[in-house]
């Protein structure tokens, strides 16, 4: 073996380990969030839990998946907002949609505001999970994933409620429950009277 075959073999050996290394912290993190390999998720162990938020909620723009304009999230100032990022291709997006909706029809005439984001979707297939589920609070499009960074997402779905000064106070990360929000809300909503 010449010189640069040998360091060749020692850079393959070393892109190698680097490729194991990675493949060792994934599976890793697929067992400590409950997975039970890297083909499915067991919804079950993706339930979400509040996470309580202390930080401003970042303002944004995005047109309606229905078309009719552009939605800014500071029109719902003054409001308690129920912020939900989802994906029709998203399976636990899919198990919490008709509590959303439940969650949204209860709470409306109590001045809460729902708002959807679709992630990364494409717009027939988002119109289609709207359909399927009769969601009937708005949902705005976000296909290259910005707003996502902003808001610091690293799963789907992931919810936020916004209290009516704009400021994140709850974060659920995975499939949320109706009655988990609801409390939440609760909480948001007495902390909010006068």
């Amino acid at each position: 073996m010449n010189y640069a075959q040998g360091r060749r073999f020692a850079l393959n050996m070393m892109l190698l380990g680097v490729v194991v290394i990675v493949v060792a912290f994934a599976v890793n993190e697929f067992a400590s969030r409950g997975t039970s390999g890297v083909g499915g998720i067991s919804i079950a162990n993706y339930k979400a839990e509040a996470e309580v938020q202390d930080r401003p909620a970042p303002d944004f723009t995005l047109p309606a998946l229905d078309g009719s304009g552009a939605i800014s999230l500071h029109s719902f100032r003054g409001a308690v907002v129920v912020l939900n990022f989802w994906g029709s291709w998203c399976g636990p997006c899919r198990l919490e949609a008709p509590g959303l909706e439940r969650t949204w029809q209860a709470y409306r005439d109590r001045g809460v505001r729902f708002l959807g984001v679709d992630e990364r979707d494409n717009d027939a297939a988002a119109r289609a999970f709207v359909d399927e589920f009769q969601l009937t609070y708005p949902s705005a499009v976000d296909p290259g994933g910005t707003l996502a960074d902003d808001y610091e997402i690293f799963g789907m779905p992931t919810t936020y409620v916004i209290d009516p000064g704009g400021g994140l106070r709850y974060r659920f990360v995975g499939y949320l429950e109706a009655p988990i929000l609801q409390r939440a809300l609760n909480d948001v909503i007495d902390g909010a009277s006068p």
